[in-house]
């Protein structure tokens, strides 16, 4: 349960950056911004699975990907679901994560 609601609380989340880029795509987005260009090929060779990618791995930000999506235009209807598609998976691992590193604190007593 606390993995689905954080993935829908991130995939909500995400929203903000997906419209920066939608609406402001001249002011937003900058091309110069450090991994842009990368995430933007991504974005274009893969389409909805890049997303869905970018939103289970945990190492780089997908707020890039986010402004990238909005400003390719890509639809509401796609990107939400391949969003929390990937970000659900990725929270259940760190729920189930945090609940075997919890036995390993020395105040824990079950």
């Amino acid at each position: 349960m606390v993995a689905l609601a954080a993935s829908i609380g991130g995939t909500l989340g995400e929203l903000s950056g997906y419209y920066a880029g939608y609406l402001g795509k001249r002011i937003a987005v900058n091309e110069h911004v450090a991994g842009y260009n990368r995430v933007a090929g991504w974005m274009n060779r893969y389409g909805i699975w890049a997303i869905l990618f970018l939103a289970f791995q945990p190492v780089i930000p997908f707020d890039i990907a986010g402004l990238v999506a909005g400003a390719a235009r890509v639809p509401m209807y796609k990107f939400l679901p391949a969003l929390w598609a990937g970000k659900l998976p990725k929270y259940i691992v760190l729920c189930y994560s945090g609940i075997g590193l919890i036995h390993f604190l020395p105040f824990w007593s079950p």
